[in-house]
């Protein structure tokens, strides 16, 4: 899967390491609303400084949409994030590193790339690539030059409109269109930005899975943080004096400062009300950046019957993005795990989708790739991120209209004592874990600061 973000030095992440411990701030008391990566690792930083912290969490769990299934004991499977993108100077890599977390690279070199019949009839016998990319570069520099965004459909067709292409052409773009940006960004191409679709930073190295669950890492960061469950935030109260938050079962909580880390579906919601009202400027960053939906659909088989050589399987067909991204778990241990991801438009559709109805559909081209002797999943986990009264999605993108400087507004601090953190507040970094980490550290390093 090509990936279309530019690539920086490590450096940059030392710039934003944990706040520093030296300071001796007055004593504090800091109430962090969310304990997944953002709101951990704030709680972090501020108990390091001196800071009272307390995390409340309206699940009843610690690590929001980092969630591993202990479902299949044997097997801990990671429902929510799962990877470490790009190793190299990744904060979340020296976590994984003190968590003694062990990892599993996974490369997308390694690829193997199954055509439908349908399209090898027509002579389809590769992505097609260099075409589609061409036409992709060609719909970008149509859109620079327009006097307003546009979304990345909208450019393309400017292009490439209906009946410019023939049909192995126009599948080839699709594919090529639905692996490198809906299944990274989570966002339809009709609703990504052109302008801001090249925004953003990547980490180098290779990208990680870990085999015993990324609740390793969240589970590491929790140590010693008092932490506090099922505490479900309906409103949050900002004075001169300090920030109040109303709980759902009448409960009420006082602090100095409050750290928002609720992830941005849940802000698009408005299920948590503030008093005063967010200034114009960070509920219109709200408003225009984008909540995409990745899902995830674990398949257990009882033994390994695809290629174990390959990390990826890719499903060519005519229609755009349906089953066409595939991780195989075979190369570690002969695990008989496939994960297939519905992303984007897809997503919505299935997840209204029953199981059964989801996994046969699945096995249709499942078996179209592999053979139709192949058994049935001995079982499966299924995710519905969007479903979700605490995600509400599964991470931000730069919708039409948006771009960085939405995620800014966004992480701005507001009336001196309410401050915001988590991925989509990472300008350089949106939509990922350690973007997540980051913005919660640099919230907590304002607080410390003042």
């Amino acid at each position: 899967m090509m990936r279309r973000r530019t690539l920086i030095s490590s450096l940059l992440a030392a710039s934003v390491l944990p706040a520093a411990a030296h300071c001796t701030p007055a004593r504090k008391r800091v109430i962090v609303i969310g304990a997944g990566m953002a709101g951990l690792g704030a709680a972090v930083a501020l108990r390091s400084a001196g800071a009272e912290t307390v995390i409340v969490e309206a699940r009843d769990r610690i690590g929001g949409r980092i969630h591993t299934s202990v479902h299949w004991p044997d097997l801990p499977m990671d429902l929510g994030a799962s990877w470490i993108h790009g190793i190299k100077g990744n904060p979340v890599t020296a976590l994984a590193r003190q968590a003694g977390a062990a990892v599993v690279g996974t490369s997308y070199d390694k690829t193997q790339l199954h055509i439908d019949a349908a399209l090898k009839a027509l002579g389809v016998r590769d992505r097609g690539t260099n075409a589609a990319e061409a036409v992709f570069d060609r719909a970008m520099t149509w859109a620079e030059k327009q006097e307003r965004d546009v979304s990345v459909q909208a450019a393309l067709d400017a292009v490439a409109p209906p009946g410019s292409l023939d049909a192995a052409q126009r599948a080839q773009l699709d594919f090529h269109v639905s692996a490198s940006l809906e299944q990274e960004y989570a966002g339809g191409a009709r609703q990504l930005s052109a302008w801001s679709i090249d925004e953003g930073s990547e980490f180098g190295g290779e990208d990680v899975l870990f085999p015993g669950g990324y609740r390793q890492i969240t589970a590491h960061l929790a140590k010693g943080v008092d932490v506090r469950l099922n505490r479900i935030v309906k409103k949050i109260t900002t004075k001169s004096s300090g920030v109040t938050l109303d709980f759902a079962d009448g409960a009420k909580m006082e602090a100095d400062h409050a750290i928002v880390t609720v992830p941005l579906g849940v802000l698009k919601a408005g299920t948590i009300a503030f008093d005063p009202p967010l200034p114009a400027a960070k509920q219109r960053a709200i408003d225009q950046l984008g909540m995409g939906l990745l899902n995830k659909h674990w398949l257990r088989f009882d033994r390994v019957f695809w290629p174990k050589a390959y990390d990826w399987h890719e499903f060519l067909s005519a229609q755009k993005g349906e089953w066409s991204e595939w991780v195989s778990l075979a190369k570690h241990k002969d695990t008989p795990v496939l994960l297939v991801f519905s992303a984007a438009d897809q997503a919505e559709q299935v997840e209204k989708r029953g199981n059964q109805d989801i996994l046969a559909d699945i096995m249709v081209t499942a078996r179209k790739m592999f053979g139709n002797a192949i058994p049935d999943p001995v079982d499966t986990q299924i995710t519905r991120w969007r479903s979700d009264p605490f995600a509400r999605g599964s991470y931000s993108y730069f919708a039409v209209g948006s771009g960085p400087n939405d995620s800014k507004a966004l992480a701005k601090s507001e009336f001196g004592r309410l401050h915001f953190a988590g991925e989509a507040q990472n300008h350089r970094y949106p939509g990922t874990v350690h973007g997540a980490l980051l913005s919660g550290r640099e919230a907590a390093a304002r607080i410390i600061k003042a």
